[in-house]
């Protein structure tokens, strides 16, 4: 049985209830009549749903009790409706039901946000999960004019994840209890996946895909007034602190935060307790080697991908240590864009320098996981993947541009994450410097990182995604079940 037909039993017996104190207390006229009349067919409805759903009955006494109550409907009594309302607060405990939760997932790289809440669901017989594949849409410019890009693609199949197409799912028919989405932006979808028009047909639920540890003045918007935090029924807190910043900025007040840890982080907590496979012709390179994540920014301007050829030189020099670089997975869209045909062709020429180096790989994954498991240090420009590396409490080097450091400087009203627990440098030579103390086996923040860690993140314990499915659960029920 579907929840919200439980909802609905229940409702009517509540109805029900309240009709039999008055049919008690009044001896005839009009209303009592009416009243009687019209409980006489919310019984048969109610016994329609249970007949219908009898597969689900726990026993056959909810079915005798029913019947029992309807053959004393007509007579009243002075305990009618308190056994009425006996039956409906029995009734989700012999009944078995589940709640329907759609996931509208789109890219692979987001898809970490909804996976351990997906996963918890789908081994839970109290919820029934669905994925839906969604569409990304970008504005790009090709030859002096905006058109829209459409990115889609099936990436949950190879991880053996079932899932439906975008096309093949009515919200509408379906009628979920529970629906979940990552991407707070109206502009990167197509209007029948916006935050409104999901809530208008259930309980949404957010789960951001990304918690910058630096809270800047341009974060009140995308982090607390856009349409996603009005609409949502839920959003999904990583911290106290996360939501001290949402309560104040947040156009609600910050009623709708569900404090339980970011789902978002409970696949790296994974990696830190067991490894990830490594795949065969990622061993050569990193096996037996420190291995290092060097994480690059989209914008070739603003990014640590001017160090290049320094950095390359370091590892070509260093047989002992590998290179994993990681690219934003917008990096070759964006430079084929808006930069020269010049500026493309070096990215390119990056690429296939990294690749053909016997201590280098170009990692251009869905998930970091792999990336995450297998290095010994990451290399970052200000990314989300930073705060993300911070539960395996391995070292971190931020590499600040100019853009960074006014904005740390200036433009900072606090910090989710304490920054900290990281190095940080604004040039080659820092990073070349970096690279040498972690080879030597140098961790000057290992001590600071782990206290950060357990202050700034402390639910960050692989358990998030088990939490906020037990808590939407408490939620809905406390919401739809008990008597206000």
């Amino acid at each position: 049985m579907r929840y919200s037909m439980l909802v609905y039993i229940v409702k009517m017996c509540q109805t029900l209830t309240e009709a039999a104190k008055y049919i008690s207390a009044v001896s005839e006229g009009e209303l009592r009549a009416e009243l009687l009349e019209n409980g006489k067919q919310m019984f048969v409805q109610i016994q329609s749903v249970l007949e219908q759903h009898r597969r689900d009955l726990c026993s056959a006494e909810v079915l005798d009790k029913l019947c029992e109550l309807e053959a004393q409907w007509q007579s009243g009594g002075n305990d009618l409706a308190e056994r009425i309302d006996t039956f409906a607060n029995e009734l989700p405990a012999s009944v078995s039901y589940q709640a329907r939760a759609v996931f509208f997932a789109e890219l692979g790289e987001k898809w970490d946000a909804m996976e351990s809440v997906y996963e918890y669901m789908r081994d839970d017989p109290r919820f029934d999960p669905i994925i839906v594949r969604t569409p990304v849409g970008r504005v790009v410019e090709r030859d002096g004019k905006r058109e829209q890009e459409i990115l889609y693609k099936d990436f949950l199949t190879p991880m053996g994840v079932p899932s439906l197409g975008y096309d093949e799912y009515n919200i509408e028919d379906d009628c979920p209890e529970l629906a979940f989405i990552s991407q707070p932006y109206e502009s990167c979808t197509l209007e029948q996946f916006w935050p409104e028009n999901i809530a208008k047909h259930t309980r949404l639920v957010y789960l951001p895909y990304f918690l910058p540890f630096l809270v800047l003045k341009e974060h009140k918007e995308t982090l607390c007034q856009l349409p996603v935090y009005r609409h949502a029924w839920k959003v999904i807190g990583a911290s106290e602190r996360h939501y001290g910043f949402y309560k104040k900025y947040a156009v609600n007040g910050g009623g709708n935060m569900l404090i339980t840890g970011l789902p978002k982080l409970d696949p790296v907590v994974k990696l830190r307790n067991s490894k990830t496979p490594i795949p065969k012709q990622w061993r050569k390179v990193v096996e037996g080697r420190k291995v290092f994540l060097w994480n690059t920014w989209y914008d070739y301007s603003s990014s640590s991908i001017d160090y290049f050829d320094t950095i390359m030189e370091w590892f070509r020099s260093h047989d002992d240590c590998a290179l994993i670089w990681r690219r934003h997975p917008l990096t070759d869209t964006v430079t084929r864009l808006y930069y020269s045909p010049e500026v493309y062709a070096k990215l390119q020429s990056y690429i296939e320098a990294v690749g053909a180096m016997e201590n280098g790989i170009c990692d251009d994954e869905a998930s970091c996981d792999i990336s995450f498991s297998c290095s010994d240090a990451q290399i970052s420009d200000y990314s989300s993947l930073m705060c993300q590396y911070l539960p395996l409490n391995k070292p971190l080097l931020w590499t600040k541009n100019s853009a960074d450091t006014r904005k740390f400087d200036k433009q900072h009203s606090g910090f989710f994450i304490d920054w900290r627990w990281m190095e940080d440098t604004s040039d080659a030579a820092g990073v070349i410097r970096f690279l040498e103390r972690i080879r030597q086996g140098e961790d000057e923040k290992a001590v600071i990182r782990q206290s950060i860690l357990h202050r700034d993140l402390p639910m960050a314990d692989g358990h998030s995604g088990e939490r906020v499915c037990e808590e939407i659960w408490t939620l809905i029920h406390q919401e739809d079940l008990e008597k206000q």
